[in-house]
């Protein structure tokens, strides 16, 4: 994560000189999904480095000069993620992300001398289908090695891995996981044993940025109730639940007339139904953990006072009339046309068109810490990431592996920075000072990737994906009984797993 810190400090000055014009427009100008602020454009002479101000030498190199597959095609699993042209596009429309996308693709099969084929499955069947498993068995069972590559939500990704149909990533002849283009949250999480990972998530694709979870606020609310400024708060560690709890309190009005608390009223805070779990990755609790041969243990987050304390304090912040409280019904209209003070959503909600094509002057800040002790704020990554895997069998060990280790490292040199510093630090931002830039930072360096939450449906009966959230939204209080009745089962699934995969340790 440091090498990022350095090259985004070397870029920023150049990038938001480029962009200044848009900076200086009205919201609703500066949310026009068009930018005269082009991708860089990279060739293969330029051995991936994107035309930026940052030095050269700055960009961690790859280890993959003079690959050459011989035009070979790669074709990879994908699924239609929430997160348009997150693996390919088919032309450059000179879009930020679009160009950024198109120029890594264009870039890695040049590297490589390689095809790359997308093979996307719509999102029911890929998402919360069998389309994905039922591929890599088939293909495992052939030994066709039809796929290098596979990347899709991250639930489905995990059932593979704990049935035994993907590669050890350690195997990979061309994959350093070591390298800075892999979240090392991600790749713990993909960790099932000491040097065996079997998935991971970063700058392969931008949605890892984008399934950030935080806090979007309504500049506009924040004015004409005098509350404090949101980027002053988090700046100074002052941002906790208490003080959410405290200035949505009486944000509540009733105006649509009808005497009712509805979708038609204006909220204090508002979370999606399936959202409401990234309040405790948030906090950077964790559900699983790993011991010292990295082998995969329930977290003593689980069980702690702290955990308590903050479903106590969500608990108290839910119950207020000024929350939105309907775990069936995500209707982010209220947060996009001024009617809330606080949404808890993932950051690609800015490129969503209700919110860029509205007037709302926003900003995003993390999601509260628990006290103002506590020094580090968080951000939960939300289910809908896409974790990126190879195949137990497959055709070429050397293809499939320079093809994810080039996707990865051209996507850290042309997709991340140009996604991170223009389309979500400058194009979406509202905030004249450098405050909005520096938090960005904060909450990309400390995303949260649990094991537990993206075993959620394999290990855990769904528990770990909501924790609090069945809590929060019953208003139920037998959170301690309720963990202690169910781990030893949760221990024993565990178990099994690991005796699934025998390691050979």
């Amino acid at each position: 994560m440091k090498a990022w810190k350095r090259i985004l400090a070397l870029t920023l000055a150049a990038v938001l000189l480029l962009l200044a014009p848009a900076c200086s427009e009205s919201a609703e100008n500066s949310g026009d999904e068009k930018s005269d602020a082009a991708a860089p454009q990279t060739s293969a002479a330029d051995a991936g480095q994107p035309e930026t101000d940052a030095p050269e030498e700055m960009y961690v190199p790859d280890d993959l000069d003079g690959i050459d597959l011989g035009g070979a095609t790669s074709r990879i699993f994908c699924w239609e993620s929430w997160d348009p042209g997150e693996f390919f596009v088919e032309e450059d429309t000179g879009e930020i992300v679009v160009s950024a996308v198109f120029s890594r693709n264009i870039t890695v099969e040049e590297r490589l001398n390689v095809t790359l084929a997308w093979d996307e499955y719509p999102r029911n069947d890929a998402a919360y289908g069998s389309t994905l498993k039922n591929a890599v068995q088939n293909q495992n069972s052939a030994g066709d090695g039809t796929y290098d590559i596979v990347a899709c939500y991250g639930m489905r990704i995990a059932s593979c891995a704990t049935d035994a149909l993907l590669m050890n990533l350690y195997d990979g002849e061309h994959i350093d996981l070591s390298k800075p283009w892999y979240y090392e949250s991600a790749t713990k999480a993909g960790t099932l044993h000491k040097n065996y990972t079997y998935f991971t998530a970063g700058d392969l694709s931008y949605n890892a940025l984008a399934r950030m979870s935080g806090v979007f606020f309504n500049q506009k609310l924040v004015t004409d109730y005098n509350v404090e400024d949101p980027y002053d708060m988090v700046l100074e560690g002052v941002w906790t639940i208490d003080k959410m709890h405290e200035v949505i309190r009486d944000l509540y009005v009733d105006l649509d007339g009808d005497g009712k608390v509805g979708q038609g009223d204006q909220f204090g805070v508002m979370c999606a139904g399936d959202q409401i779990q990234t309040l405790y990755y948030g906090l950077g609790n964790h559900f699983i953990e790993h011991d010292a041969d990295d082998t995969p243990i329930l977290s003593d987050d689980i069980y702690s006072e702290r955990t308590l304390t903050i479903l106590e304090k969500y608990l108290g912040v839910f119950s207020e009339e000024a929350a939105f409280k309907n775990p069936n019904t995500d209707d982010p209209t209220i947060f996009d046309t001024g009617r809330a003070l606080f949404y808890i959503y993932p950051l690609g909600h800015v490129s969503d068109g209700s919110l860029r094509d509205s007037d709302t002057t926003y900003g995003f800040i993390p999601q509260p810490k628990l006290n103002e002790q506590e020094d580090v704020y968080h951000a939960s990554v939300t289910n809908a990431v896409t974790l990126f895997a190879i195949p137990l069998v497959i055709d070429s060990n050397e293809r499939a592996s320079a093809v994810f280790e080039c996707l990865a490292s051209e996507g850290y040199r042309q997709v991340s920075p140009v996604v991170f510093e223009q389309a979500y630090k400058a194009k979406y931002n509202y905030d004249d000072s450098a405050r909005q830039s520096t938090i960005f930072d904060m909450i990309r360096q400390n995303a949260v990737f649990d094991l537990g939450k993206i075993f959620s449906n394999d290990l855990f009966s769904g528990f770990s994906n909501g924790v609090i959230g069945d809590f929060i939204w019953n208003n139920k209080t037998d959170y301690a009984s309720q963990v202690q009745k169910l781990t030893k089962a949760w221990n024993k699934k565990m178990e099994k797993v690991t005796e699934k995969l025998n390691f050979g340790d």
